[in-house]
């Protein structure tokens, strides 16, 4: 037989170099085939499984990398490039304590070799260390921030579920809902028995005030873990504060106010970090006040729900209702403008906005009602009460020289002008003379009525007082109980004045 005619077989070393130059090309399914080969020849070669271990690296097949390392660690426990593969494998997948063992053993075989994996690690390894004390103080940010940078130093497709847990817990720090119901998902789908990622489904639906898919999601975690304290702690409260909202609302549908108003202040301190629901509570809490028409305390509780959710616009719509009743209209006005910002087509709104503007308008101008120390539901008799008490009491017979009183006085007849006259005081009411109004009705709300012809259609006679008085009104000294005045019937001796006792309204 002659030497052409056998077959001369690669030696494992050659296959080895022909797997080199495939790898070196990025060919890593042929470089990972022909080191194959290398092992089915010599099983016990170290460095073959080492090299294979390269290639499956390169294609984030760790587990298969990780599993060469160990097989070339065993056959040459001196192999530091071994050591160090599969810490970089460990590390990737964020096995921290198993990436810190084997590069600590690279380190200390070949502390070159493995100088780059070992920074990195130990930058992972701080920035983990800062997500736990930020986390404990409740420095979410900062906490996302270094979590984000210790993702940075490993494979992003393989960040491990205890890293995504701590993801979702900071995004729920930062109320990112939609972020923590994100990771959580994926948790779930990767693991729908992880009594962790249930646990955050159940803190998500906690956050939004959701308590019944809470108590399920709680359920489900300790059905996974019996002994999982934290759902248990979550399930408690989820379920006290159910309960006392829903005692709360079934009092207030049948007027049992102060049952209500106990009831909500109840399931307020069981979870003062429960922004979302406690802003509702408050809200439900100032629907008691306000219809026990306590608006300023009811007011008091729109604002803490406001500032527990500054998007809650059903508190925005209550607070106005209360600025209104307390004649806020500046504040109600800018809270109905804010709520047509967000409902622009909410036709409730907008006639909301436009009756809170009116009432504004309405409280610029003079207020006849309070000239005359009465509210807006007076009758026609309280009116006329008020103006016969207000008129003697400034009348400038009994005032002189008093330029504050005679203002009044004016102020007093102007009133009685407009409220005392059917048609002028619905169009006050109404707001309808508004425009051009710049204290009273346009032309000063008199329409050329002199206050002394008021006066004396109310008492009778001339424009001083009943039993006498100025310009054929007067014609004696008698017109208070008990005498006149001194000097003809005038305080001071004033002289009567030709024609009767009338103002000038510069």
């Amino acid at each position: 037989m002659s030497s052409m005619d056998i077959d001369v077989q690669p030696s494992p070393e050659e296959i080895k170099n022909l797997a080199n130059e495939q790898y070196k090309l990025g060919h890593y399914d042929e470089a990972i085939k022909l080191y194959s080969q290398a092992i089915d020849a010599s099983p016990k070669t170290s460095t073959y499984y080492n090299n294979r271990a390269a290639a499956y690296l390169m294609q984030k097949k760790y587990k298969e990398a990780i599993s060469d390392c160990r097989t070339a660690t065993d056959l040459d426990p001196s192999n530091a490039k071994a050591y160090s593969r599969g810490g970089k494998c460990h590390l990737n997948m964020g096995n921290i304590e198993e990436a810190t063992r084997l590069l600590q053993r690279a380190y200390e075989l070949d502390p070159k070799s493995v100088q780059r994996e070992y920074n990195a690690l130990q930058n992972v390894q701080m920035y983990l260390a800062q997500v736990k004390t930020f986390m404990e103080n409740d420095q979410y940010p900062l906490a996302r921030n270094s979590l984000d940078r210790a993702i940075s130093f490993i494979d992003a497709d393989q960040v491990p579920a205890k890293w995504k847990v701590l993801q979702a817990e900071c995004a729920l720090g930062e109320k990112n809902y939609s972020e923590a119901s994100r990771i959580v998902n994926s948790l779930i789908r990767l693991d729908s028995q992880n009594p962790d990622a249930l646990y955050l489904r159940a803190r998500v639906f906690y956050s939004q005030g959701d308590n019944q898919k809470t108590t399920a999601h709680c359920i489900e975690a300790l059905r996974c873990d019996p002994d999982f304290a934290k759902a248990r702690s979550l399930l408690k409260m989820a379920k006290a504060i159910e309960a006392q909202k829903e005692a709360g609302n079934a009092a207030f549908k049948a007027n049992r106010l102060s049952d209500a108003y106990d009831a909500y202040t109840a399931a307020l301190q069981i979870d003062p970090n429960n922004a979302h629901m406690n802003a509702r509570l408050y809200s439900n809490r100032a629907a008691v006040l306000q219809k026990q028409k306590k608006f300023e305390d009811a007011l008091l509780d729109c604002d803490k729900a406001i500032e527990l959710d500054n998007e809650f616009y059903k508190a925005y719509s209550r607070r106005a209702a209360c600025y209104m009743e307390t004649e806020k209209y500046e504040e109600a006005v800018r809270d109905y403008q804010r709520l047509v910002q967000t409902d622009g087509s909410n036709r409730e709104y907008q006639n909301l906005l436009r009756k809170a503007e009116l009432e504004l308008k309405k409280s610029q101008r003079k207020d006849y009602y309070k000239v005359l120390g009465l509210t807006k539901t007076a009758t026609e008799t309280e009116i006329k009460k008020a103006y016969r008490k207000l008129a003697l009491q400034y009348h400038p017979d009994k005032n002189a020289g008093d330029e504050k009183a005679e203002v009044r006085f004016k102020e007093i007849g102007e009133a009685y002008a407009i409220l005392s006259d059917p048609q002028k005081k619905a169009r006050y009411d109404s707001g309808v003379d508004l425009d051009g109004a710049s204290g009273g009705f346009p032309g000063g709300g008199m329409d050329g009525v002199d206050v002394n012809d008021i006066f004396a259609q109310m008492f009778g006679g001339g424009g001083g007082f009943p039993g006498g008085g100025f310009g054929g009104g007067f014609h004696s000294a008698s017109g208070f109980p008990g005498g006149g005045f001194p000097g003809d019937g005038y305080p001071g001796g004033r002289r009567q004045h030709p024609g009767g006792f009338s103002f000038h309204y510069g």
